[in-house]
């Protein structure tokens, strides 16, 4: 077993988790109002699925190859997103992954990431914190400074 396998499990798994999570908490479909809360989550979820379930297919069919650290990078910041989402909440963790990325990873000047942050966080809460109200979660510590 090696990481071409080994994700696509642990991917499979958390897909099948949400998706019976969303069907049993949050439902998917109301016969009046249409889509509910768990509507797009599941969807997501069911598409993880299936694109597990592929890779898994594929990783099957590719000779093996040796393991190294810069395979583990996405995993390893999806990671970080998701606890720092549950520290500082989702907005302030997106940011910092980006910024991260950008100064880090790509290696970009200070004038382009700052530009590119400032253009993202604009879009990312004008789009949904103003116009559509969508409740980004906070996190521990930011719930516990704003109450």
């Amino acid at each position: 077993m090696n990481t071409k396998t080994i994700v696509p499990l642990v991917s499979l798994a958390l897909g099948v988790v949400w998706v019976v999570y969303g069907l049993v908490n949050h439902g998917f479909w109301h016969p009046i109002r249409g889509p509910v809360a768990g509507f797009v989550p599941i969807l997501v979820a069911a598409t993880l699925v299936v694109v597990s379930i592929v890779a898994l297919f594929q990783s099957r069919k590719e000779a093996d190859v040796a393991d190294r650290v810069e395979n583990w990078t996405i995993v390893l910041a999806a990671a970080g997103v998701f606890t720092m989402t549950f520290l500082f909440g989702m907005l302030p963790s997106l940011m910092a992954f980006v910024f991260i990325w950008l100064k880090i990873y790509e290696k970009a000047s200070w004038r382009h990431t700052i530009t590119i942050m400032v253009i993202a966080f604009s879009v990312v809460y004008g789009a949904f914190v103003v116009w559509l109200r969508v409740p980004f979660p906070r996190g521990i510590i930011i719930e516990a400074i704003l109450g």
